[in-house]
């Protein structure tokens, strides 16, 4: 019988990057007709995807280390533990370029995430009522939604026929000027609606399928499938040009940005994406809308003819070839 261990941070579910990365991953290698483990540590194969320092299984097993990183520097202890693996997957080239740099493994491969086709349907847009721009990834900063924020309000405030949602999973820390005096939550802005709580995967992609452009100005990723999955439904995705989005960026409308250093656990350098551009990119598709659709439809069906989660899945037993078959 085909199996594998797997380790991922316990504790975790769908509704969560990490988590639903992982849960997805795992079904689909089911799905492959392989029997998946929680660290089981008598498979042949075994898989941590978490970061290194919690890397599972025993030394018997053929294990491999699948960990993203959203910046130039990764953690001074990294590379050591790393090398004790037998590969270092990673989800993108960025992070595969990175991991190259600091000599981690003789063994780096690109492992990257995909999308569940019967959930990220591709949806013909049409404006009805009003142009709805979107952003998801609050409160996290990194993931730009103060910019968002700011970039719209220079275009569009006052303007009723435009809105934007801001979607997160905890209250918006995204601000306003009102009269150029008073700071306020974005939410209490007429023009924009605040999500903010967790909900589960089929409700994300309702919300998706309500806006006519995503907007994603990132300052890093590791993969990125927030704007992955936008760009999956044909929904026009604005998304910084760099570190791992750089990968699909082009499947839509990419964000110029400038290098800038990294925040908290995030060394060495990510970027800056730039303000200016924001700008003229959300004008441009507003103004463009059918033009800029019509590309990311194709970019959608791209990516369901080769990009699915079961396409994963099975790049994985590919990998790993008859190993997976054998027993430690």
């Amino acid at each position: 019988m085909k199996q594998i261990g797997w380790f991922s941070p316990p504790g975790i579910g769908e509704g969560m990057g990490y988590g639903y990365a992982a849960v997805r991953t795992i079904k689909a290698l089911q799905s492959c007709g392989v029997n998946v483990g929680y660290d089981n540590r008598e498979a042949m194969c075994h898989i941590s995807f978490i970061q290194p320092e919690f890397y599972s299984g025993n030394p018997d097993q053929y294990r491999v280390g699948y960990t993203p990183w959203e910046s130039t520097v990764i953690p001074q202890f990294w590379p050591e533990t790393m090398g004790k693996m037998q590969e270092i997957w990673t989800p993108s080239k960025f992070c595969a370029d990175i991991f190259e740099q600091f000599k981690v493994n003789k063994i780096i491969r690109v492992v990257p995430h995909g999308i569940d086709e019967d959930i990220w349907k591709i949806n013909n847009r049409y404006i009805t009522d009003k142009f709805v721009f979107l952003h998801v990834g609050g409160p996290t900063e990194r993931k730009g939604g103060q910019r968002v924020v700011e970039a719209f309000l220079d275009l569009f405030d006052g303007n009723k026929d435009v809105a934007l949602i801001l979607k997160s999973n905890e209250a918006t820390e995204c601000r306003f000027y009102e009269n150029g005096v008073d700071f306020k939550s974005a939410k209490y802005h007429p023009q924009i609606l605040s999500i903010d709580y967790g909900v589960d995967v089929e409700d994300l992609v309702k919300i998706y399928n309500q806006a006519h452009c995503l907007v994603y100005p990132t300052n890093g990723e590791g993969f990125g499938l927030i704007p992955f999955q936008g760009i999956a439904t044909g929904l026009p995705t604005i998304v910084t040009n760099a570190t791992a989005c750089a990968d699909f960026a082009d499947f839509s409308v990419p964000l110029d940005s400038n290098p800038a250093p990294g925040n908290g656990v995030h060394l060495g350098d990510w970027v800056d994406p730039d303000l200016d551009d924001l700008r003229d990119k959300m004008k441009y598709v507003y103004e463009n809308f059918n033009e800029v659709k019509e590309k990311t439809l194709h970019s959608a069906n791209i990516i369901h003819s080769t990009q699915t989660w079961n396409h994963i899945g099975q790049k994985i037993v590919d990998i790993f070839g008859e190993k997976i078959s054998q027993k430690a």
